[in-house]
Formats: C-alpha cells, structure tokens, sequence
C-alpha cells in the first residue's frame, strides 16, 4: 500500500511508482514484471530397495522352512512345519520386498523458489526505500 503524504497528484504517483520501480530493477536486477515464481516446493519420486524379484520370496520361504522344521518337528511332524514355514516366509518376505521397494515420495523446499524470494524482497525494499523518500508512506 503505498499513500501520497504530501498531496502529490494521480499523475505524479503514477510517474514516481514507475520512476522507483525502474530504480529498484537497476539497483536490484530483479523485476518482478518479467519473472515467473518458481514452485515453492519440488517433490521427487525415489524408487528403493532392489527390483522385483523372487529372491526375497525364496530368501522368506528358506527362513520360514527352517523355523517351520523346528516348530514341526517340536509338534512331532518337521515335514508339515517346514511347508507351512515355507508358506508363511514366502509371504513375509514378499511382503517385506514390496515395502522396501515402494516408491517414497519426498516433498521439499524449492532453492529457486528460496532464490526467487530473496530477490523479490530486495526489489520491494529498494521500492520503498525510493517512494518513501519521495514523500509517500508505504506499508
């Protein structure tokens, strides 16, 4: 908001607004008229873990065979463990591959929009600085 506190007309604040902008570009380097912002934050995909395989379900049934013996053999039959064992690690280990390799998505701070941001508070600086001394109150 920008106020004339001396009385200066409508043609004087529109010749001091354009006057102090082009100040404020020369002493600045940024004008806002010829910029586009940037997005303020980016967000990337990253794709994890290794890809989809059947080593990890054949790494699942291993360990779940091999728990599945001992618990069946405990229970009197190793054979009818180790199957559902099997089962079961398979299943697990599935499971713990998809997780692994979900694709994270990862939101963050743009630096061009940071940049961007700077150079515009700079150039809004050297504005005010331009009409306040030309006798306007800027808020």
């Amino acid at each position: 908001m920008v106020y004339p506190a001396k009385g200066q007309s409508a043609a004087q604040q529109k010749r001091d607004r354009g006057d102090c902008h082009l100040w404020a570009v020369d002493q600045t380097g940024f004008d806002p008229s010829k910029v586009t912002p940037p997005p303020s934050t980016i967000t990337t995909t990253t794709q994890q873990g290794q890809a989809v395989g059947s080593g990890a379900l054949a790494r699942g049934a291993a360990r779940g065979a091999a728990v599945g013996a001992v618990g069946g053999a405990i229970g009197g039959d190793a054979g009818k463990g180790a199957a559902i064992g099997a089962a079961t690690g398979s299943l697990i280990g599935g499971m713990r591959h998809r997780d692994a390799t979900r694709p994270q998505t990862i939101s963050q701070t743009n630096p061009a929009y940071t940049d961007y941001k700077a150079r515009q508070d700079r150039y809004l600086k050297a504005t005010k600085a331009c009409l306040t001394a030309r006798g306007y109150t800027v808020e």
